[in-house]
């Protein structure tokens, strides 16, 4: 059968002696350069089915299917109520995998049959069922329970600078079993139960510039015969097969995203960003806020803020360091008015200003005497606004005053004073006259509340607009 699987699978031993009973662990990788996985569960969702060969021949591996499983959490793994087959679900949406990424499931005491032949394995077959049916094969070698004879595996067999794996091994015929090279000498192990007689110890790579090391076990008999197997320990650099965020493209300041990220093989991480952030050996699923952080890191230097943020995770470990990036684009802030809200036949008084972002404290509002304040306004990218209000000042654009009445039965009154303006819009609505530029009225019937903007327009084509919010 064709493999055209998304996962890879593996057995964990992928060697097995006939007529015992061992547990086998079935290992389901995402690829290194695969995608996000994310499994749908329910009794509809995605699922992976896995069929033992069954009987009595050289090329089945089972007699039966009376044994049980152990599965993650979030995940059942049992036999088929439709068939000689065991299907594994899963129980909600919260499942994923990352590229490089493993979920195991162990079927316990397996009993294997008793017939075997030289390069006849017994074939897995496995049927995934994530959105498309795909298939995949394992083999497992099937070795005879009457001679002197080793398996050995590493579990698992690439590990990260200054960590160990777990080294098992199954025999028959022997007394012990003596392994090594360990940097303290080799280790003795008295074989104990009956066939496959399991054993296990821990291993490492007890350096900084080996890249591989081999084991050798040895199984002894009584008499002194004895066979041997290698087993080889890697240990590799860092590598980082995911980072994520759940924005991309722009982002207003005051709004915040999610990183995830996945790496193999690293002893310590930090994520570190122009924003300021810095975050040492995090957990993945980390919310950040990169225009507060930005607004933070920046406060003494507001005119030197980025735009484009970036994030990056670099990881530590054997030899080398890995990183990766995400960025995101800020949007610029926008002001939603600079004026005065009282107004006392032609006297104008009581500043206020408002950003679609509430937060965003990169503003100074600088009020130089009676007749005029002047706010500037900080944007990410190192762009910087500035706005004038009061009649201190006679060129830039100004809408000094936008409010409204309520006149009863729906009717509202909206109200401006403008200055330094040669054009005058007002939305929704129309153009206004040039005799209502300065100042002026207009009635709207309204049956829900309205958001209103005016714009204005100077002499030199600058231009200020000023929202209001009609509340009904």
């Amino acid at each position: 059968m064709e493999n055209s699987s998304i996962l890879q699978y593996s057995v964990q031993p992928d060697e097995v002696f006939i007529s015992t009973s061992t547990d086998l662990k079935l290992v389901i990788t995402n690829p290194v350069n695969g995608k996000l996985i994310n499994f749908t569960g329910g009794p509809n969702g995605d699922s992976i089915d896995i069929t033992f060969p069954i009987g009595n021949t050289e090329t089945d591996l089972v007699e039966t299917l009376n044994f049980n499983t152990k599965a993650p959490t979030g995940i059942t793994c049992a036999k088929s109520a439709f068939g000689n087959y065991f299907t594994l679900r899963f129980t909600n949406n919260s499942t994923k995998l990352q590229p490089g990424q493993q979920l195991t499931v162990t079927f316990l005491a397996v009993p294997i049959n008793s017939k075997c032949k030289p390069s006849t394995p017994a074939v897995i077959k496995i049927s995934e069922n994530l959105q498309n049916e795909r298939t995949s094969t394992v083999n497992i070698d099937k070795r005879p329970d009457n001679t002197l004879d080793i398996i050995a595996w590493v579990s698992p067999s690439i590990i990260a600078l200054g960590l160990s794996a777990k080294l098992y091994w199954q025999s028959t015929g022997g007394t012990k079993v003596v392994v090594g090279p360990f940097n303290s000498g080799d280790k003795t192990f008295p074989v104990q139960g009956p066939p496959p007689s399991p054993g296990n110890c821990s291993i490492n790579i007890p350096s900084t510039t080996e890249s591989q090391r081999t084991y050798t076990l040895t199984l002894y008999t009584s008499d002194q015969q004895h066979t041997q197997v290698p087993v080889t320990l890697t240990q590799n650099p860092p590598l980082i097969t995911a980072l994520t965020s759940d924005k991309s493209g722009f982002l207003k300041v005051d709004d915040s995203m999610t990183l995830d990220w996945f790496f193999l093989w690293g002893t310590s991480s930090a994520i570190v960003s122009n924003s300021g952030l810095q975050l040492n050996n995090p957990l993945t699923g980390v919310t950040v806020n990169p225009g507060y952080e930005v607004m933070e890191s920046y406060s003494s230097n507001y005119q030197n803020m980025p735009s484009v943020i970036y994030y990056e995770l670099n990881v530590n470990g054997f030899k080398n360091m890995d990183s990766k990036q995400v960025s995101i684009n800020l949007e610029k802030v926008q002001m939603l008015y600079f004026k005065y809200t009282k107004k006392d036949g032609n006297v104008l008084s009581r500043i206020a200003k408002s950003f679609d972002c509430p937060g965003w404290k990169a503003q100074r509002l600088d009020i130089k005497n009676n007749t005029l304040a002047v706010l500037t306004l900080y944007q990410p990218g190192g762009i910087t606004e500035v706005y004038y209000l009061g009649d201190g000042d006679t060129t830039h654009p100004q809408v000094q005053y936008f409010d409204y009445t309520s006149k009863g039965n729906g009717i509202y009154e909206l109200s401006w004073v403008t200055a330094n303006l040669v054009k005058l819009e007002l939305s929704p609505g129309e153009v206004i006259p040039t005799t209502g530029i300065k100042s002026g009225k207009q009635d709207v019937n309204l049956s829900a509340s309205t958001t209103y903007i005016l714009k204005g327009t100077a002499a030199d084509g600058s231009v200020i607009t000023s929202q209001l919010n009609v509340i009904i």
